[in-house]
């Protein structure tokens, strides 16, 4: 990935984040006699406050000049924030795969403390929050009104403590708690596999340091198993280094072409990342996304998208396009500020729009019965005591019986009971011994879900965390749409080849 810039901003951008070196104050201010007038009403107040509020000690000078600085990048957008000196510090461990957390990323929509998306493999993932997820908690108190940078370090602490977040999503019946233990976040952000024979699949959680090196190797892997096609997987991916996403973009984009360009109000600050045309991969490929791709995410997405070299299936995606540049102040503290939007090849703006799927495949929500079992570590229960029994047992099924004849005017084919039939019956007595009372059609109106839960920790007893999340994309339905929007892009292939 090259970088053309027009000027000297910036460097690295982390996250939609430039960090910037260059001063941002004085020559840019417009210093005349207007300004001041507007100013002085702000320095009449401090004056007012400090002199008349009941309570001395709340009208220290630093305070109300932090107070006043809040409240100007409050009127802004969600993304800009002014951050102490301490926040500003911590801003520098946000990419580097190892910090302490939960391992979400939020931001602020209308007000409302969101869920981006939860990281792959972290706390928060595995405790069950959710892309879109509205965090109206934070240890039993309301977020409203709670900065953002305020509320990321409520939920940051020392690993091994525990923290309570109250969430609400569409479908739920009341506000949920989920009881949270910190953990040190290392990231791995690249996994892989080969799915149906010859379609690779990559999974990219966010984009770190490694990701577009990791990347690569994946691709040289799938491709040297024999993959004739890819599924590149972004859903709940919050974004990341720039830079890295970029450099993915490098192995479909032709050299030179560009990958993503920022838009600001100076034209000498302006971006334009170009690819620097590697190996590329020309065969048949799907980019998953859905409400929780966001950022860097986005941009790759939809510089595929605008070139056709991939179909995007899925949702709508977060709509985080802008870059935020950190501008030190003088007292160590920072401004965490909105200075340009990306746009993708084509010119289209990706902020509060995101980027819309060539072929749109909804996310199918867990249901209340699948969910609560779940939550109750049900699966994993179940599976430790059958497997005590039954420790070979394994869901391929034996030969098929043949029709048999029924009478002498007509046949019938004798359906056998198969092994999932006969485990969801099992696993249903199970239940009713562990205080899980369920009928049969509740198992059977929740059949797939319960099955593919069944499956996935199955997997997990027998082969790890790879083997749980290989059998998780066996049902999941929006991989099921990129498989088959694949198959399409195939014959379309082959029948373009024979003409």
């Amino acid at each position: 990935m090259s970088l053309k810039k027009r000027g000297i901003w910036g460097s690295v951008v982390v996250l939609g984040v430039a960090v910037a070196t260059f001063v941002a104050a004085e020559k840019h201010l417009n210093a005349d006699e207007d300004l001041y007038k507007e100013l002085k009403p702000l320095m009449e107040s401090m004056a007012i406050i400090q002199n008349n509020y009941v309570d001395a000690d709340k009208v220290k000078s630093k305070d109300l000049v932090e107070g006043a600085i809040k409240g100007m990048m409050g009127q802004l957008d969600p993304f800009s924030q002014y951050m102490d000196p301490q926040e500003n510090a911590d801003m520098s461990s946000d990419t580097k795969g190892s910090f302490g957390g939960l391992g979400i990323e939020i931001s602020q929509k209308e007000k409302v403390l969101v869920v981006v998306s939860p990281i792959e493999d972290t706390p928060a993932d595995k405790a069950g929050v959710k892309a879109g997820d509205a965090i109206l908690k934070i240890d039993g108190v309301s977020t409203d009104g709670l900065e953002l940078m305020d509320a990321v370090h409520k939920m940051r602490g020392e690993p091994g403590t525990k923290v309570t977040i109250t969430v609400w999503r569409e479908g739920m019946a009341a506000p949920k708690d989920l009881t949270i233990t910190r953990a040190v976040i290392k990231i791995r952000s690249v996994k892989s596999n080969l799915m149906d024979g010859q379609v690779g699949y990559i999974r990219l959680s966010t984009f770190m340091g490694k990701s577009a090196e990791d990347f690569g190797t994946a691709l040289d892997q799938l491709e040297s198993q024999g993959a004739q096609s890819l599924v590149i997987d972004l859903r709940n991916n919050p974004g990341g280094l720039l830079n890295a996403a970029a450099d993915i973009a490098g192995h479909f984009v032709p050299k030179g072409k560009v990958i993503v360009s920022t838009a600001s109000r100076y034209k000498d600050r302006d971006m334009e990342f170009d690819s620097d045309g590697g190996d590329l991969w020309n065969k048949p490929t799907v980019v998953l996304i859905n409400g929780g791709s966001a950022s860097a995410s986005e941009i790759l997405a939809g510089c595929l998208q605008d070139y056709s070299l991939a179909v995007v299936v899925g949702t709508k995606s977060f709509g985080k396009g802008s870059v935020q540049t950190i501008l030190p102040l003088s007292d160590g503290a920072g401004l965490r500020l909105t200075t340009a939007k990306y746009l993708t090849p084509k010119g289209h703006s990706l902020h509060g729009v995101g980027v819309t799927p060539d072929v749109i495949s909804d996310e199918e929500p867990l249901s209340k019965l699948v969910q609560d079992l779940a939550d109750s570590d049900s699966y994993a229960l179940f599976w430790k005591d059958y497997l005590v029994e039954h420790p070979a047992f394994s869901f391929k099924e034996e030969a098929v019986k043949s029709a048999v004849k029924v009478s002498e005017s007509s046949w019938q084919v004798l359906k056998p009971e198969t092994k999932e039939d006969i485990l969801l019956k099992e696993f249903g007595d199970w239940l009713g011994q562990h205080g899980h009372a369920t009928s049969m059609e509740d198992l059977g109106r929740d059949r797939l879900q319960l099955l593919g839960k069944l499956k996935e920790e199955l997997a997990r007893k027998q082969g790890g965390e790879d083997a749980a999340r290989i059998a998780a994309l066996d049902e999941d339905p929006q991989v099921k749409a990129a498989l088959g929007v694949l198959k399409v892009e195939q014959v379309m292939a082959e029948r373009g080849k024979s003409k």
